[in-house]
């Protein structure tokens, strides 16, 4: 496990953003009064979670690989990165529902029915699994994406 150590770590921090970003949209009102335009802010966390992956990338660099690093080596970090932030995303997701805003999933089902939406499919869409089951698979694609970018960045140039 400690091989993995770094990754931990910056899934601890990818999961701590997560729930600070959510008390910020609460907070800017996108979760009520702007959330028309909720789907459009909340898309702007992955851009800080893309610096993220550069940061760790960075980290794993200099103090696993002593400042050599491939594009393989990065990309399989950051992979693995992913894995853990979809395994903790469950825990933010539901710790953000229980004590950031427990209005979240009420509000965002009347507003998409208010939008034509059946009353079904919005129950379906807001509820804790399928949100969970979301975000979780949703964290690991954007992370083998972002792996892959930010690998390419932070590579050792030859």
């Amino acid at each position: 496990m400690s091989k993995f150590k770094i990754e931990f770590k910056w899934a601890i921090y990818y999961t701590f953003l997560g729930i600070m970003w959510f008390q910020l949209e609460k907070y800017l009102g996108f979760h009520d009064k702007y959330i028309a335009n909720h789907p459009a802010f909340t898309n702007l966390i992955y851009i800080i979670i893309f610096g993220i992956y550069v940061l760790f990338l960075i980290d794993k660099k200099k103090n696993f690989f002593n400042g050599i690093m491939s594009w393989q080596q990065g990309f399989l970090s950051g992979v693995i990165l992913a894995i853990f932030a979809m395994i903790l995303t469950p825990f933010a997701t539901y710790f953000s529902l229980k004590y950031v805003n427990p209005d979240f999933f009420t509000n965002m089902i009347n507003y998409s029915v208010s939008k034509g939406m059946k009353l079904e499919n919005a129950q379906a869409m807001f509820g804790t699994t399928a949100y969970m089951i979301f975000a979780s698979f949703g964290n690991f694609s954007f992370g083998i994406i972002f792996a892959a970018l930010a690998s390419a960045i932070v590579k050792t140039k030859k």
